[in-house]
């Protein structure tokens, strides 16, 4: 059996553009399910942005999901309870198709599926009924959890990562306790795995850039059953695009150093692409230049294309260009700059041209 593991999509109807970008994601994903002979798709979680995208596209979701031969499990994340009123009314409630299946039923739901059990854990505020009442032991090889929320000790992958907010923490201890040989889970929109115990606990990240700074491809995970193993497999989602920040180096008069075809090479017309500056400087009229430019004839041609307004990393200095200092100092690094990194060369050059006007001051 093959399943396709995918998160955090959030359809959205906020703009026309939103809208056609979400759902052009969703597209793909279904047309990859298909194409690879995926037999069930696993959305785990924040599929619909808050609870009135999900009435408002739920009829366009499933004029997409027709063209799927298979069957979707779809699990509520903490997103599509958002500016939801009313407890009473459960999403199963609606009309899905007899294609998709909600697993909205709290604390748990326990079915079983071609052989193997699933459980399904919806968000929830707390799990305290699912510690009270566990399932029942494993009665086949191989159990397969759906969840959304964050396992705690996975949600920090480094400095620069921002914690999802609004999810519930799912104790590691507990997860041991429920017989689970893999973990299929939601919530945090960057891509990782780890291991609990016996259990592989894989979150694939956001199916879509959704906000600002969400670096690196978007895609979902490939889940291969044989027998009793599970074996998981990356995809990545071209029509998501990436978040892409754009490094430009100013030189002294203020241009950049490469063209702006140059900075766009390998870019990808659905991406989210932001310039940021940096440099010592005699002005910023060549920099608006490349702005304008920029504005002009390329930014019709990306999704979103927009400038860092943090101007911190650039220093005016009138008549820069003529210290002859510095001018002996750019001409050896420019001597270097095909043996060096270019990111340690465009940061040596910065730093060069710094430690020279300090020392000129200082004198």
């Amino acid at each position: 059996m093959k399943l396709l593991q995918v998160s955090d999509l959030h359809l959205s109807q906020n703009s026309p553009e939103e809208q056609r970008y979400s759902l052009s994601v969703l597209r793909e994903i279904l047309q990859t399910a298909e194409s690879t002979k995926c037999d069930r798709i696993l959305f785990c979680g924040d599929l619909f942005n808050t609870f009135p995208d999900l009435e408002a596209l739920r009829s366009d979701f499933l004029k997409e999901v027709s063209s799927y031969s298979g069957i979707i499990y779809f699990l509520p994340g903490n997103h599509e309870i958002l500016e939801k009123k009313g407890k009473n009314n459960r999403y199963a409630d609606y009309d899905w198709s007899s294609k998709v299946k909600v697993l909205d039923r709290t604390p748990y739901f326990l079915f079983e599926d071609n052989g193997i059990e699933f459980l399904s854990i919806p968000h929830q505020e707390n799990y305290s009924e699912l510690l009270l009442s566990p399932p029942l032991a494993k009665q086949t090889k191989l159990r397969i959890g759906i969840a959304h929320g964050t396992v705690s000790g996975m949600s920090f992958t480094g400095l620069s990562e921002e914690e999802e907010e609004g999810g519930s923490y799912l104790d590691p201890h507990l997860i041991q306790n429920l017989g689970l040989d893999y973990l299929a889970i939601g919530h945090l929109h960057r891509a990782r795995t780890g291991m609990i115990g016996k259990c592989e606990v894989g979150y694939a990240g956001s199916s879509r850039v959704w906000r600002k700074g969400e670096l690196g491809k978007r895609g979902g995970i490939f889940i291969h059953v044989d027998g009793s193993k599970v074996r998981t497999e990356s995809v990545y989602w071209k029509s998501a695009g990436e978040y892409r920040e754009i490094l430009v180096s100013l030189d002294t008069e203020g241009k950049p150093e490469e063209s702006i075809e140059t900075y766009l090479d390998g870019t990808n017309p659905e991406d989210w692409i932001v310039f940021r500056f940096l440099g010592y400087v005699d002005s910023m009229v060549e920099k608006q230049k490349f702005q304008e430019e920029v504005q002009r004839v390329w930014k019709s041609k990306f999704r979103i294309l927009e400038f860092d307004p943090d101007e911190s990393q650039i220093t005016v200095i009138q008549h820069l260009s003529e210290n002859e200092f510095v001018k002996q100092f750019l001409d050896k690094m420019n001597e270097r700059k095909e043996q060096m990194d270019p990111l340690h060369w465009k940061h040596t050059r910065v730093t060069g041209i710094r430690l020279i006007l300090e020392g000129k001051k200082n004198r």
